[in-house]
């Protein structure tokens, strides 16, 4: 049996690690975040430099060297507590070129949270709207806050959880296409989004999505004034138009003309 088998590790949210169902303390700030820096390349070599980077990103004492040995030495007592005196470690190793956290991808949650939204994109575009809508939500449950908060004031760990925080997104307004799909409640699917759109004014993808549940919900008139709030932002942040579908379906609505049942998702990714 692996050795990491039994460990559960969340990066969606604060970094906790979970061993036997059992958190385990991972130490101070900094201890933590040398461990956020490894979970971003699992099972790759990532140098000392770049730990270093990570744990301080400006002004690093002279000691740093020294103080990042002891970090990982504490990390491997806490992630691999069973392994005999003097021998060598296999879930956080030293190579020659730097550390390797051999840990499967599939036991760290933004890992599975990807594989679930391919697979609710996938079924999406299938039409299976409701397994989609079924593995989108288990996506967006592994979520418990912003993602890599230990990195916040590292570049590439920036990056990365801008990144997942996109996907984010991208699952929501999925989960939504598949509830539209399915023939839910409009009204109530239109005020989800609208709340959703609050957050996000910009973002064309819901501004259609919630046209889409109002005309449906037979308040053409709402749907239309939902298209011009959006133009108006978009012309004030950016001075560009709406997207071409967004035309189309606010075109579709003035004409009264039945807009389509299907979702278009665009290509999984």
């Amino acid at each position: 049996m692996s050795l990491t088998t039994g460990l559960h590790v969340s990066v969606l949210g604060p970094l906790t690690v979970l061993a036997q169902q059992r958190p385990v303390d991972l130490g101070p700030a900094r201890q933590r975040t040398v461990l956020a820096a490894l979970l971003l390349a699992p099972g790759e070599t990532v140098p000392p430099e770049r730990l270093l980077e990570a744990v301080w990103p400006r002004n690093p004492p002279g000691a740093a060297m020294a103080t990042l040995h002891s970090y990982v030495s504490n990390l491997r007592r806490v992630l691999e507590p069973n392994s005999p005196p003097r021998c060598r470690n296999r879930v956080l190793r030293r190579e020659p070129s730097g550390y390797v956290l051999a840990i499967d991808p599939a036991l760290i949650d933004a890992c599975r949270f990807e594989h679930l939204l391919r697979d609710g994109r996938r079924l999406l575009l299938e039409g299976q709207y409701k397994a989609a809508s079924r593995t989108l939500e288990s996506a967006l449950t592994l979520w418990h806050g912003a993602p890599y908060p230990e990195l916040c004031d590292d570049e590439l760990g920036a990056r990365s959880a801008a990144r997942l925080e996109e996907l984010r997104l991208l699952a929501l307004e999925s989960r939504w296409e598949a509830e539209l799909a399915q023939e839910r409640d409009y009204s109530v699917i239109a005020a989800d989004l609208a709340t959703l759109s609050m957050k996000f004014p910009t973002r064309e993808r819901l501004s259609w999505l919630r046209m889409k549940a109002l005309y449906r919900a037979g308040r053409q008139a709402e749907a239309l004034k939902v298209y011009h709030h959006t133009r108006r932002l978009l012309a004030d942040e950016y001075g560009v138009d709406p997207c071409p579908e967004l035309q189309d379906l606010f075109g579709s609505i003035l004409r009264g003309v039945s807009v389509a049942r299907t979702a278009r998702p665009g290509a999984v990714i």
